[in-house]
């Protein structure tokens, strides 16, 4: 029982572990739901600007990370 919690806890521990990347997917996310409203008759920019953003959002995340690993060593 104590490996499945520790799997489960970890598994957690991925989604919650950087705020900065949580909070900015759910904004691309919102962005991209009002983009969507907005482009009624093309959703294709819509969800381009979503594979563009998510990406955008992801490499600042990695770029985040690795200065503040850094900064720790």
């Amino acid at each position: 029982m104590t490996t499945i919690a520790e799997i489960f806890r970890s598994l957690i521990g991925l989604f919650l572990d950087d705020e900065f990347l949580a909070i900015a997917i759910l904004g691309v996310v919102a962005l991209t739901a009002l983009l969507t409203i907005g482009l009624e008759n093309q959703p294709s920019w819509a969800g381009a600007f979503l594979l563009i953003a998510i990406v955008l959002v992801l490499a600042g995340s990695v770029l985040r990370t690795a200065r503040n690993s850094a900064r720790r060593d």
